[in-house]
């Protein structure tokens, strides 16, 4: 299999109070794993990077220990060498830690100050973590109360996003860093756009292949039909039907329902492409689905062609 050598580089920054969830993110979202209930994994001495390649671009991930010896050595005397050549910053809050918020705010403000120090066109994103254990009814209550309290005195924009790694929440969460990051929204939209226009797609998306979305393109890529974790199951599908077959070239499955037609297709480069087509649509357009087919690895060819430039 070949890989990308990527020619540009980009910076993210995972940071937040201990036991707030980092390292679960990072095991799930960065490293494939599926999240089970009541796993605790090790914490993180000092910091570690993680490499990730997302079209074309090399994103250094720093996973950043949350030790208070850690975070003070953070953004105090390794502050230059952290913060410097940030393009995203994700700090992690655990939602149900309410007596924590004031030292997590505590460290996010400092954190900010560095950023406009070193990076100030930085974009951060706050992850108000483990949502799946406050009480549906009062989910919406909890995350605007911490959030108005963690953007107090805040003049800098955060983007906000209620997450769990036991709903699609996580990967959409970090399929918006990883745009960020990498300009990936920028280069691959235009491009997923035209492939709609022009083969009537109902549904589509590029995502990471642990199943983080990219792209956004309105009333296509919301999914209003199909849940990303319908669309993890077909990607994992595909990997065991990969694992199982003695000739691991092939890297695409086609699946139907009874009005939809949906193609998957994992690219060397490390990008995964969903593609939902109605039946209905496809009669009238008299479009066979090896025509279809054919169509899509033309267009993973041209995205990999562009993402390798």
């Amino acid at each position: 299999m070949s890989y990308l050598k990527p020619k540009k580089t980009s910076k993210v920054l995972i940071l937040g109070l201990a036991e707030s969830g980092k390292s679960t993110i990072i095991k799930v979202v960065i490293e494939g794993e599926i999240p089970k209930k009541n796993e605790r994994y090790e914490a993180t001495i000092d910091y570690q990077r993680k490499q990730k390649v997302i079209a074309g671009t090399e994103l250094t991930i720093f996973d950043l220990g949350g030790q208070t010896a850690f975070l003070d050595r953070f953004t105090g005397e390794l502050s230059e060498f952290i913060f410097s050549g940030v393009k995203a910053l994700v700090f992690v809050v655990d939602s149900i830690e309410i007596q924590q918020i004031s030292r997590a705010k505590y460290y996010l403000d400092l954190s900010l100050k560095k950023l406009e120090q070193y990076s100030p066109e930085s974009t951060v994103f706050v992850f108000q973590h483990k949502t799946d254990l406050i009480p549906k009814k009062l989910k919406a209550e909890v995350g605007t109360t911490i959030r108005e309290y963690l953007t107090t005195g805040v003049s800098k924009h955060m983007k906000f996003y209620l997450t769990t790694v036991f709903s699609d929440t996580i990967f959409r969460a970090m399929g918006e860093v990883y745009a960020e990051a990498s300009g990936a929204r920028k280069t691959l939209r235009p491009l997923l756009e035209t492939f709609i226009r022009h083969n009537s797609a109902s549904m589509a998306q590029i995502f990471t292949r642990e199943g983080a979305p990219l792209t956004k393109v309105e009333n296509v890529s919301n999914f209003d039909h199909i849940s990303l974790t319908e669309v993890k199951e077909f990607f994992d599908a595909v990997v065991k039907r990969l694992a199982a077959s003695e000739n691991q070239t092939s890297t695409s499955m086609l699946l139907e329902s009874d009005e939809h037609v949906f193609i998957i297709r994992f690219l060397d480069n490390g990008l995964a492409l969903f593609f939902g087509f109605p039946k209905k649509r496809l009669r009238e357009r008299n479009e066979p689905v090896p025509s279809l087919y054919n169509k899509v690895l033309a267009f993973s060819s041209q995205l990999t062609s562009i993402t390798e430039r």
